[in-house]
């Protein structure tokens, strides 16, 4: 079990992501996110997953706060080092 709460959340019409988080939760992912940032920053592709203990990871809590929503697993944060991100990348 992670000692932070950090929750991802599909909202019943699946059109909204609902984050909830405690403050070590919002650290953690503030961390990741600046982690990404800064490869990006230097020129590199990065990724993350954060994932919950039921899918073998203890980056996010295994319990729906929104009875109605949709409790995500795993979330990949992919951290891009242009705007156009996977479009700017030449095959």
């Amino acid at each position: 079990m992670p000692d932070h709460f950090l929750s991802f959340e599909l909202a019943k019409d699946g059109n909204e992501l609902l984050v909830h988080a405690d403050a070590a939760g919002l650290r953690y992912l503030a961390s990741a996110l600046t982690r990404l940032a800064q490869h990006a920053e230097a020129g590199r592709k990065e990724h993350t997953h954060l994932m919950t203990e039921d899918w073998s990871g203890h980056e996010l809590s295994s319990v729906a706060q929104d009875s109605e929503a949709t409790l995500l697993h795993q979330v990949t944060i992919h951290g891009w080092p242009t705007k156009g991100g996977v479009r700017d990348v030449v095959a």
